[in-house]
């Protein structure tokens, strides 16, 4: 089953769409926070859409959601399925764009 972008999507161009969908095939190296190239893409979708884009990786480098939001914020969806042990955090990270 193909993931699909999570928040704010209505509106945009199918070539956006593609975009933010193929995100989910990147990789992060342990390590990078992030790779320049994805950093790249997120700001120029950004621009592009004009909203905030982000991603949550695992501590693997794995994309796990690719979040659009508004010219404000991003929604994160529910993470509640991912483990988080006493004392531990859930072992994702997020990235994303501020407009302006």
């Amino acid at each position: 089953m193909k993931k699909k972008p999570y928040g704010n999507t209505g509106g945009l161009k199918a070539n956006h769409l593609r975009r933010l969908q193929n995100i989910y095939r990147r990789t992060i190296p342990p390590r990078f926070l992030v790779t320049p190239e994805l950093a790249r893409e997120l700001f120029n979708l950004s621009l592009e859409i004009r909203r905030q884009v982000g991603v949550l990786v695992d501590r693997k480098g794995r994309v796990e959601h690719v979040i659009v939001g508004n010219d404000r914020q991003i929604v994160i969806p529910d993470i509640s399925n991912y483990r988080a042990y006493a004392g531990r955090l859930r072992g994702l990270r997020c990235i994303h764009t501020h407009l302006g």
